[in-house]
């Protein structure tokens, strides 16, 4: 018997889902954890979230872009979600300078993405506070924060 995969994302690309729908998929606690991170995107950016229907594989998902450049995808699943980050060269150096603040999850996810010529996508479940963290710092390594300075 095959076993059903615990974190099912929106599939159904026919159904746009209602912000209600995604919440009650996503469950009590990634609720919590899904309007603390969009909560931190909506203050620190400038990125215009879009639903958008990923394709058959992906699903239904919130995509962060700015004149055609992508700060992260959000997609809900049943429990949690999963945000793509798309980390370049200098960020990819970045986060290897920085990896022992990161939870043993992120950093395994990290080394065993495929490295592209142009970086790596890290898609990242986040299932507690730990993985918001992660998620958040490797946002601020991508785009400098509205209103910040480069230091």
């Amino acid at each position: 018997m095959l076993k059903k995969n615990k974190y099912q994302r929106l599939l159904d690309g026919e159904t746009k889902p209602s912000e209600r729908s995604i919440l009650v998929a996503i469950g009590t606690r990634g609720t919590k954890l899904w309007k603390q991170l969009r909560a931190f995107l909506k203050v620190n950016y400038d990125f215009k979230p879009e639903l958008h229907f990923y394709g058959i594989k992906y699903g239904w998902c919130f995509k962060y872009t700015r004149k055609n450049k992508t700060l992260c995808v959000l997609f809900p699943e049943t429990k949690a979600f999963t945000v793509l980050v798309v980390l370049g060269k200098k960020e990819v150096a970045q986060f290897e300078e920085k990896r022992l603040s990161f939870n043993e999850d992120t950093r395994r996810l990290f080394k065993t993405a495929y490295q592209y010529h142009d970086g790596k996508w890290l898609y990242k479940r986040v299932v507690n506070n730990s993985d918001v963290k992660d998620v958040i710092a490797l946002i601020k390594m991508k785009r400098r924060q509205k209103g910040r300075k480069v230091s």
